[in-house]
């Protein structure tokens, strides 16, 4: 009888244990979703106080000090931010190749977070790229000497094919079937609109004004393209678009400051563009017909030439003293340096799905063009072993 009791006993004791075992593990996953959500609302302060509840009876919790981390990181916390993801190297997690913390970590670092490949045609100067819609090629307005020609190349460089032969030849961009490249060109005598067919191999004159017309881009079903021009006031440079097959231009903005670098959103439903109607350039966007004009980014600095992938904004700025690309986070609101380097980054273009970017850099007084993948940043062990000299 007394075995029997003390079977007993010990069975209610595991038991028991197990219960607050799985109450212990439940507690600490609330906590940690808790943590997670409160992250994507923007409220980190409030992430930091359920995640840290977590380690004082878990300290070795990966996915704790990867949101810790991450969540200081955007309050900019740099040294508790650094602490957490050296613990996440440490723990040996694939958590610690997340690529949006390893690109916050970076600029605290003073670190380019990606690097940048040289896309060579020899002796050069490459004015400005954009991608075809597959990523795999580039329309790019390159010079030997004073006269630019537009020309399909690969991303190493190589040269498929030359596109035009006279004149000053500038602003590509490829249409979304990637069958056309829209280009500015000033072979009739001042800077028009021309349409290339890669299939036909024929050019076609879109605008016909004695204005300038330059800066054309894509809408997302290829039927219109967005330009800028002084046609109605040869002071006053406007937005507008036209109707690729009727030519039919439509004014979008008016107003008597600069307004320059439009480009539809990936949607089509807005257009993006920079104007300095203020101390300094900023960001704003208006809807596909004109109208509705607000603020989408602004600072003391200059941003300038924007693209808008889904929530995703990117554009060049001089905030930081030269000239660097930059990539803003709509929804978050997080801001993260792309480009780092002692050179100015001009022209950002991106690609269609938004893990490829190319750059106009000037270097030694040429310009040239240079690849960045998105999909591979910096290195958590270059990472770690920086934070480790900065302690030092």
């Amino acid at each position: 009888m007394k075995k029997r009791n003390t079977k007993q006993k010990m069975k209610y004791r595991l038991l028991f244990s197990i219960i607050i075992l799985a109450m212990v593990f439940c507690s600490r996953k609330d906590d940690l979703q808790k943590g997670i959500n409160a992250i994507k609302k923007g409220e980190y302060l409030k992430a930091i106080t359920s995640l840290n509840t977590i380690l004082n009876t878990d300290s070795l919790n990966s996915e704790v000090h990867f949101n810790l981390s991450v969540a200081y990181a955007h309050l900019d916390s740099v040294d508790k931010s650094f602490y957490h993801y050296v613990k996440i190297c440490e723990l040996d997690t694939n958590l610690q190749d997340d690529i949006q913390l390893k690109e916050m970590l970076a600029n605290f670092l003073n670190l380019e977070p990606y690097a940048s490949t040289l896309i060579s045609m020899k002796r050069m100067n490459q004015f400005k790229g954009s991608f075809s819609p597959d990523g795999q090629k580039i329309a790019v307005a390159a010079a030997k000497r004073d006269i630019a020609n537009i020309y399909l190349v690969k991303l190493d460089g190589t040269i498929i094919k030359k596109l035009t032969k006279r004149g000053m030849n500038t602003d590509p961009d490829f249409s979304p079937a990637g069958n056309h490249v829209v280009f500015v060109s000033d072979i009739d005598g001042d800077e028009e609109l021309y349409l290339y067919d890669l299939t036909t191999l024929q050019t076609e004159k879109l605008t016909d004004n004695t204005a300038d017309d330059f800066s054309p881009s894509f809408s997302p079903d290829g039927k219109e393209i967005v330009f800028v021009s002084n046609m109605d006031n040869i002071y006053h440079w406007e937005i507008y678009k036209i109707n690729v097959m009727n030519k039919k231009i439509k004014r979008l903005t008016k107003n008597k400051y600069w307004d320059g670098f439009p480009k539809f959103s990936s949607n089509g439903k807005r257009i993006v563009f920079s104007s300095k109607r203020k101390s300094s350039e900023d960001i704003y966007i208006m809807k596909e017909n004109g109208g509705g004009e607000k603020i989408l980014y602004a600072s003391p600095a200059d941003e300038n030439d924007p693209m808008l992938l889904n929530e995703n904004l990117f554009f060049k700025s001089d905030r930081d003293g030269k000239w660097e690309i930059y990539r803003f986070n709509t929804k978050n609101k997080s801001l993260v340096r792309l480009t780092n380097n002692p050179y100015p980054d001009w022209n950002p273009r991106i690609s269609k799905d938004g893990t490829k970017i190319v750059v106009s850099r000037k270097r030694k007084k040429r310009w040239l063009l240079y690849f960045i993948n998105l999909s591979n940043p910096v290195s958590a062990e270059l990472i770690t072993a920086k934070i480790k000299m900065r302690r030092k």
